[in-house]
């Protein structure tokens, strides 16, 4: 049977996984769901740079062609396609600026339910995400932070995210959520850990929708005239990113090891066997941290990946 579970991503420096040219103000922004404008990592994108980074760490292994295909597939045309498979990365928790902190991560009601969704598909447990989630749908509208972050966050007992002020609730419930997420995120960073266990804040679908929409980070880009020194004529052009601290995650699916046709003892000698076999071949070579996206050069795209596995069902 199938086995699943979560790939969480840390965005360690600004990340642009475009869209191609844009048609507004900004000239390359970031990929988005159709229907929530909400940020996404496309899973072909996710798939790509993995299979290149497993590639580079099992160099030297003599089945290193065989694990990599059996993982991700064949990239020739007409072959099997990899037992592996990704589902697009979606942000679970959003950096925004605040008055005193500095900053927050905010969710929403529409973001923990499609966690909660994809959490029982995988058989992972999130046990704080059921209470929380009954609670909101007793309809009130204020700011849910956890108890602990109140002191730290308040101005004149308001919370002040950009420009905007919110009144606040304290919630038990969400700083059981922060804690348990904190726990599989930050499994060996203290520090953010305890920082996320008390800066979560729980905003309406709306002021959520707003701030993954207009809280993100723009750059202008120049090209320099070579012979000048000077910025090129019409060169000014406008980058969207992902903020550092950005969460996101992908449902990952370990299923059987596919062979080319005709071929029932291609992984002979592999010891890629079976589901779990898939699992453990590409959580063993995983790596801790990984450049996804645009801007390579100048340090952007960094991420780090922290596996969660599901129960096998």
């Amino acid at each position: 049977m199938a086995q699943y579970g979560f790939l969480f991503i840390n965005v360690v420096t600004p990340l642009h996984n475009g869209s191609g040219e844009g048609l507004g103000i900004i000239d390359r922004p970031i990929m988005r769901e159709r229907t929530t404008d909400f940020p996404i990592i496309q899973a072909s994108s996710l798939k790509g740079v993995l299979r290149g980074e497993v590639d580079l760490k099992l160099a030297g292994d003599p089945q290193r062609a065989k694990k990599v295909k059996a993982l991700f597939g064949s990239q020739e045309s007409g072959e099997h396609a990899g037992a592996v498979t990704f589902g697009d990365a979606m942000v679970i928790a959003f950096p925004v600026r605040s008055l005193k902190g500095p900053w927050v991560w905010v969710t929403s009601p529409l973001v923990l339910s499609r966690l909660a969704r994809q959490a029982r598909l995988a058989g992972i447990s999130l046990t704080s995400l059921t209470p929380l989630l009954t609670q909101l749908t007793v309809g009130n509208q204020n700011a849910r932070i956890c108890p602990s972050g109140a002191n730290s966050l308040w101005v004149n007992n308001r919370l002040l995210l950009e420009e905007f002020p919110y009144a606040t609730q304290n919630s038990p419930e969400l700083a059981a959520l922060a804690a348990e997420l904190g726990g599989l995120l930050y499994p060996q960073d203290q520090f953010l850990r305890t920082e996320f266990g008390k800066k979560l804040v729980l905003l309406s679908d709306d002021d959520y929708t707003y701030f993954v929409k207009h809280a993100t980070e723009v750059y202008p880009n120049i090209r320099i005239d070579g012979s000048s020194g000077t910025t090129k004529d019409g060169s000014l052009r406008s980058t969207e990113y992902l903020p550092t601290e950005t969460i996101l995650f992908s449902l990952v699916t370990c299923g059987p090891p596919r062979q080319p046709e005709g071929n029932d003892n291609y992984y002979q000698n592999t010891g890629i066997t079976s589901e779990t076999a898939i699992k453990t071949l590409f959580t063993d070579n995983l790596p801790e941290f990984m450049q996804v996206g645009a801007d390579e050069t100048i340090g952007k795209g960094l991420v780090a990946l922290q596996y969660c596995a599901g129960e096998v069902n």
